[in-house]
Formats: structure tokens, sequence, C-alpha cells
């Protein structure tokens, strides 16, 4: 299990906190919460490649090492998208991350698409 530092960003801001439960959920390889919220026609951009479809993504993140510990800085979210930064450890080595979401409407509870940096 990945320790987890969240952000202050959140703290009124019920769509900060899906967007950062996202990334949470991406970095920390958690695939039963994606499960939830992908779009069935959803695309994931991230450094090596794109994923056109849910079951992808989900096929995607489950083959990634999990984080020993995740560290949220920033959270963002306006309309129908948000943006998340922080970094990930995994032993002796750290890896900023950027995660840039958008929802398919402003009820911020389905996605349509995921760009991603420094995966």
């Amino acid at each position: 299990m990945s320790q987890v530092s969240r952000s202050a960003d959140c703290g009124n801001s019920p769509k900060n906190k899906m967007v950062e439960d996202i990334a949470i959920a991406l970095e920390t390889r958690d695939t039963d919460f994606l499960r939830s919220i992908l779009d069935p026609e959803v695309m994931w951009n991230y450094v090596g490649g794109t994923v056109t479809t849910s079951a992808a993504i989900l096929v995607q993140v489950g083959e990634l090492d999990k984080p020993t510990s995740l560290t949220v800085d920033h959270v963002i979210s306006h309309g129908k998208t948000g943006a998340v930064n922080g970094y990930t450890r995994k032993g002796k080595s750290e890896q900023r991350f950027c995660h840039v979401i958008e929802f398919t409407s402003v009820k911020c509870n389905r996605i349509r698409r995921i760009e991603s940096y420094g995966e």
C-alpha cells in the first residue's frame, strides 16, 4: 500500500477532491476506482503512448508498478476540466507527475480524457 499525502487545495471543493482522487488512483494503480468513473470511450495520452478505451486503460494502469509514497502538490478544477501535480517515490527514486483530466460534464462523475505528463 502506498503512503499518500494529499494537497490542501480540496477543503471546500468537491470537484478538486474528485480530481485529486483520480490522480491518486492513477498513481497508486487503483483500477477498481478508475473502473467506476471511466467513460467507455475515454482516451488517455501519456508519455509513451495513447490508450483509447476504458478496458485498455485499466490493463495499462494495472501493469504499472505501485509507488511506495505519493505526494499531491496542487489541484485545480474549472468547469469540466481539472489538473493535479505532485510526485511519487519508489525506493530512492522520485518521479514528478501532472494529470489534466477532462470530464464528460460539469458533474465531474465520468472521465472523457486524461493527459498525463511525467509517467
